[in-house]
């Protein structure tokens, strides 16, 4: 009686340590792929409006831009900038994962550097003092 009885406590163990594995492995899964449902409607946002700017905003040149844009032009550049600020803020406060934001991040830092975008940024600029680590983000974008 006492073997049966270990064999049905042994059992009722292994029964909750598989349990919480798979409770484990489905949110970690679900975890990873909400990550990636952000990262993949932000990238599809930033893209849309991309189509929506001049081709000339994409253009990297040394000198300071001067470009004379339309108002949905310029309201473009900043909803891209608001959307990159939006996705940094996910990244850093946990829900986009590391490892999808590194897909993006060398092709986010280049927009910004980009004259067209550094000039909208400086426009923008005193808009994101309350955001401490994204304004030291830009400023190291700026200087990198």
């Amino acid at each position: 009686m006492q073997v049966l009885d270990h064999i049905l406590r042994f059992m009722t163990l292994g029964t909750v340590v598989v349990s919480s594995i798979a409770i484990y492995a489905a949110l970690h899964t679900n975890n990873r792929r909400v990550g990636a449902d952000i990262f993949l409607k932000y990238s599809d946002r930033i893209s849309s409006l991309r189509r929506n700017l001049p081709i000339a905003a994409f253009v990297e040149r040394d000198a300071p831009c001067n470009l004379d844009m339309t108002p949905e032009e310029r309201r473009a550049a900043h909803e891209i900038i608001y959307s990159i600020y939006e996705l940094y803020e996910l990244k850093v406060h946990g829900f986009l994962p590391w490892a999808i934001w590194k897909i993006r991040e060398p092709d986010i830092e280049r927009t910004l550097s980009l004259p067209f975008f550094r000039q909208e940024l400086a426009a923008l600029e005193g808009r994101f003092t309350r955001h401490p680590r994204f304004a030291s983000w830009l400023e190291q974008l700026r200087r990198g």
